[in-house]
């Protein structure tokens, strides 16, 4: 093998071993504070008026990406770090704190945080 070959290998793998691993793990949630007859709608955008892309029942599981957001303040926070699962719904059902979410069909959405109890 060429001397400059080996170098760009060595490189390559230098590289890749200081790159911070990103985790793809996400926060488990169940939809709670909805009418046994309603649906929590899971929309493309946090905002009211945005597509509606899914609908999850009460107490059906649902998936957190612990990313969420006050849509008036446009202050961004997760919930997916340390903390009680009250802690980070004390957090999450503020007024206007939409919680982005993971559909079963592998869409990205959002969700008021106030109708998602995070495990």
């Amino acid at each position: 093998m060429k001397p400059s070959i080996r170098i760009l290998l060595a490189v390559a793998a230098a590289t890749v071993a200081t790159v911070p691993a990103q985790s793809s793990a996400f926060t488990a949630g169940t939809v709670t504070a909805i009418a046994p007859d309603d649906g929590l709608n899971i929309r493309k955008w946090p905002g009211a008026n945005s597509k509606i892309i899914d609908v999850y029942l009460l107490g059906e599981p649902i998936s957190l990406t612990g990313r969420c957001k006050n849509i008036i303040t446009n202050v961004s926070f997760r919930i997916d770090g340390g903390g009680s699962a009250a802690w980070k719904y004390a957090k999450m059902k503020k007024a206007n704190v939409w919680c982005q979410v993971m559909t079963d069909a592998a869409e990205l959405g959002w969700a008021r945080g106030t109708y998602i109890w995070p495990e």
